[in-house]
């Protein structure tokens, strides 16, 4: 499974809860916070058994293989961070999805971690079927339209094999049925039933309990999108699960509350559906280290994406919405150096967005798609210069593109 976004911006996420300081490191377990007041047993329970449900949560993940190999003590020399300009500031769009955080009760905070640190929504999207129906995408549906074009956009310019692939979409709203939150700690985390009947009907009374939560469609519940292969392998305990990407509401809808709305469901479609090119033409297999390695899969999806989003084939966006989109992709990238999960630091996710918009139009003939390794070829040779530490201009990367496009035109 790969991820839009990064361990880190989870963690920036989790952080906004300011009552449970002990979730912004959701991968290891904590001291259990100190909520007091809760107001009812089944919260204190569920307070009192934080920690161990964090290991569980984290064990389950390593099972799925859904996180990166444990950080050995040799990575944390790999990427020098003293050598790269990285802001630790709150990107705009967390701060806009985690701004009434502050408002909300212990309960409700509870609650919140317990959806956010089980990543409750979008595991039911990957694992389980979905109610039949039209799928939409945003909470109010504001990107179905968005959302669908650019998938059968996608399956038309790249040359893989597509037509399994399912989009689906992740509502927060689904948290309201308890069976289905109750499946996905049975199921997925092994958790007794009983237990997972109470934590289920706690969430479902706390996000319903105040307006900001949205009946569940609260963005930070659903801020990610996956791209989900199994390549033909069955899920241990689930079975086999068709390929998928799965968009969460909360992205969607927290890029639009920063004015990115327009290229937002574009541009992580083209990044995730990059993923899927990537398991396709088997592009995974790396020596690097696991902070290099993610972060060579993550650039070069944020490459296949801009080259689709500019190509006179695909999306044909202009350089003012090249501007949007690469904004979008700087406030995903991350300062997690030494972090398995490491996804790039937004300059070097703008860069490579900078590099695959630049090669879409140095090609001649225009209209030439270039097949998908071919691609991943050039932009294996350019990663040296996007990753290098943050003195490459955008004229520097957009001379590499030129250069690139002329060795295959």
């Amino acid at each position: 499974m790969r991820f839009l976004t990064s361990t880190v911006a989870t963690a920036a996420v989790l952080a906004g809860f300011t009552a449970v300081p002990a979730l912004a490191a959701p991968t290891a377990a904590a001291p259990a916070p100190a909520f007091t007041g809760l107001a009812s047993p089944i919260a204190v329970e569920l307070a009192a058994k934080l920690p161990e449900m964090r290991k569980v949560a984290a064990d389950v993940q390593a099972r799925l293989g859904l996180e990166e190999d444990p950080v050995r003590e040799r990575i944390l020399d790999v990427i020098d961070p003293t050598d790269y300009e990285c802001s630790t500031a709150t990107p705009p769009v967390v701060a806009a999805i985690t701004a009434d955080f502050a408002s909300l009760t212990l309960d409700q905070k509870l609650a919140s971690a317990y959806v956010l640190l089980f990543d409750l929504v979008m595991k039911d999207a990957v694992y389980f079927p979905q109610p039949a129906g039209k799928s939409t995408y945003g909470a109010q549906g504001t990107y179905t339209k968005q959302a669908t074009d650019t998938f059968a956009g996608l399956r038309k310019f790249w040359d893989i094999k597509s037509n399994d692939i399912q989009l689906v979409p992740a509502h927060g709203r689904m948290l309201l049925d308890t069976a289905r939150v109750t499946r996905v700690f049975t199921t997925l985390y092994g958790q007794p039933l009983d237990l997972s009947e109470n934590t289920a009907n706690f969430i479902k009374a706390q996000v319903t309990s105040t307006p900001l939560l949205k009946n569940g469609d609260f963005p930070a519940y659903t801020f990610n999108a996956y791209a989900f292969s199994t390549e033909g392998e069955p899920v241990p305990g689930i079975g086999n699960v068709p390929d998928k990407i799965v968009m969460g509401d909360g992205v969607l809808d927290g890029f639009g509350l920063v004015g990115l709305g327009d290229v937002t469901p574009q541009a992580i479609l083209a990044h995730e559906f990059g993923h899927h090119i990537q398991y396709e033409d088997g592009l995974f297999d790396s020596t690097l280290p696991a902070p290099e390695a993610t972060r060579r899969t993550e650039l070069m999806a944020d490459s296949f994406s801009a080259y689709f989003l500019t190509h006179v084939r695909g999306e044909r966006m202009n350089f003012k919405r090249v501007q949007l989109f690469t904004a979008m992709f700087a406030q995903i990238g991350d300062c997690g150096f030494d972090a398995p999960g490491h996804h790039g630091t937004p300059n070097q996710r703008v860069r490579a967005a900078l590099w695959g918009y630049g090669v879409s139009q140095a090609m001649w003939p225009r209209s030439l798609v270039l097949p998908s390794r071919v691609f991943a070829w050039l932009f294996e040779k350019q990663l040296p210069l996007l990753v290098a530490p943050d003195a490459p201009s955008d004229s520097a990367v957009l001379a590499a593109a030129r250069q690139a496009a002329a060795t295959v035109s």
